[in-house]
């Protein structure tokens, strides 16, 4: 096989995975779209190990182990072709070639004097996470910094293009374009968001690959697996001008062609290298099939010094998590009713996330269920579980309501967080209480009737009893999912009057009988 096809074969499947996955972010799905995006994000990386942790055994969860046998096999392909991130930073790269002289464009081989950073930082995320704290992969993980990216970013200018031409085309009597319902995010978390993008495109422009082989935790992982891989790119001695056009093109800056030394544990095989050379003077060397070792003196004894660095480091973040803990807790503990507008100490979880500690130990803020809800109701958080759930979703019942029927966000969740609900257990999934707060209620303090929160009651576990002449509402605990139909129905400001308490793990409502169904009115039309 001519090895110059490499690098288009590349491209071609980085493209197709990332033109998936960006799709599905952006709530757009299709017969084609689904299982194949669904597909792509089983071999995500730490979503995997999360799904594998949260779900009994199943070969969607397996993703990884495919990964780590790619790695072995090949290197880093999963770097150069499946991680979305990795594609995004090549387009950053793409597009800033265009601005720059022939001169700015070219790479130079740099020794790996990163190690000592790249471990310690994979050995906080791990004991981070050991220690039931997501807070470094949740920031540094390349998928979940995609989903940000693409959901907190993409999307609103996405659904601003499609609602401003689906209007366009309603002025010509054409109605072929359903216009998308704007998602309200919190500020904090777009400029979260925004700081990513900035320093992952800094990053590209300025260094290639310098996220991926210094700050990212997947790229550490496979790092360590690549570098001693079957198959590796090496310097052919007789071929070989010493040129240094593949040092040139070189991504991830590992290559130095004066030494013909090829650092594997940087390397991404994005088979530039290849296309670049025109006397063949790098090849594919199979080791089983070799015993010859390729040149990479320089980085073996760095490669020692990084794995007593990351053992150090393990000491040193282990004594940092209790301290971690205690501030985790106590941004929660701040929470406390009455000093936040839902008026419960902990965020409300989705459906089919079990609880608490489940959920900030599994979701990896990638915030596909954000984008994937249709009632817009899940939202990112910043702080609202403290550091340990940093900026992972929570329900907002101010902006919107839970749909009765609805499963979507239990359909797409990558990592197990959220379970999968069939719509029956969904609808007896009670993932908080609604409590009804006498004196902040419209009927105790204008002496008017108003009856929102019973109307839109999908359970009938909001009724309405006789109170002095008026009708006041009354809760049934049994009947109640915590939708949040009634807090988000409720007219009275700035706190309202019904509002829904997280139930710390999810428990089961009392099904109503099927003659006793779901109240008949459209969910999606609200009075207030």
């Amino acid at each position: 096989m001519n090895l110059t096809h490499l690098r288009k074969i590349r491209i071609v499947v980085s493209l197709i995975i990332f033109t998936f996955l960006l799709l599905f972010f952006l709530n757009i799905h299709g017969k084609v779209i689904d299982p194949v995006a669904e597909f792509f994000l089983r071999l995500q990386f730490f979503p995997s190990i999360l799904r594998l942790t949260a779900l009994t055994f199943a070969i969607s969860s397996l993703g990884f182990l495919v990964v780590l046998l790619l790695t072995f096999l090949f290197g880093r392909v999963y770097c150069s072709s499946i991680c979305p991130m990795g594609t995004l930073q090549d387009i950053f790269i793409a597009i800033a070639r265009k601005f720059k002289s022939r001169k700015r464009r070219r790479f130079v081989y740099t020794p790996n004097k990163k190690l000592i950073l790249r471990y310690s930082i994979l050995s906080a995320t791990l004991l981070f996470w050991i220690f039931g704290s997501l807070f470094l992969l949740n920031l540094l993980d390349p998928y979940s910094n995609f989903g940000k990216i693409s959901v907190t970013l993409v999307q609103p200018v996405f659904t601003k293009g499609v609602n401003t031409l689906s209007a366009l085309l309603e002025r010509m009597d054409l109605y072929i374009l359903a216009p998308m319902l704007r998602q309200s995010l919190p500020r904090d978390v777009i400029a979260v968001s925004v700081g990513i993008f900035g320093v992952i495109f800094v990053l590209s422009i300025w260094r290639g690959r310098l996220f991926c082989n210094s700050l990212c935790p997947v790229g550490s992982v496979l790092g360590l697996v690549s570098s001693r891989s079957v198959y590796r790119i090496a310097f052919q001695d007789e071929a070989c001008t010493f040129c240094g056009k593949c040092e040139r093109v070189c991504k991830a800056e590992c290559l130095d062609s004066k030494n013909k030394v090829v650092d594997h544990g940087r390397c991404i095989s994005c088979f530039n290298c290849f296309d670049s050379c025109s006397n063949n003077g790098l090849y594919y060397e199979n080791m089983l099939g070799s015993r010859k070792a390729i040149p990479v003196k320089s980085t073996e004894n760095k490669v020692e010094g990084g794995k007593r660095a990351f053992l150090l480091t393990m000491a040193g973040g282990l004594l940092s998590v209790p301290v971690l803990k205690k501030f985790a807790k106590a941004q929660v503990a701040a929470s406390e009713p009455g000093m936040i507008p839902t008026g419960t100490s902990l965020p409300v979880l989705p459906p089919g996330s079990v609880g608490y500690d489940h959920f900030t130990n599994k979701c990896i803020a990638c915030y596909l269920c954000v984008g994937a809800c249709p009632t817009n109701v899940i939202v990112p958080s910043f702080f609202d579980y403290g550091l340990e759930g940093f900026m992972q979703p929570k329900l907002d019942y101010h902006k919107s309501f839970c749909n009765f029927d609805c499963v979507r966000c239990t359909e797409v969740c990558p990592t197990g967080a959220i379970k999968k609900l069939d719509r029956d257990t969904k609808r007896i999934t009670q993932i908080g209480i609604a409590r009804f707060m006498y004196e902040s209620c419209i009927v105790t303090v204008d002496r008017t009737d108003c009856g929102a929160c019973s109307e839109h009651c999908p359970t009938k576990a909001v009724t309405m009893v006789p109170y002095n002449g008026l009708w006041l509402p009354e809760v049934e605990p049994d009947l109640c999912i915590g939708c949040g139909a009634c807090e988000y129905a409720c007219p009275t400001e700035p706190y309202k009057a019904i509002y829904v308490e997280s139930n710390r793990v999810h428990k089961l409502a009392t099904p109503l009988p099927e003659d006793e169904g779901p109240r008949d009115h459209d969910q999606d039309e609200f009075p207030f």
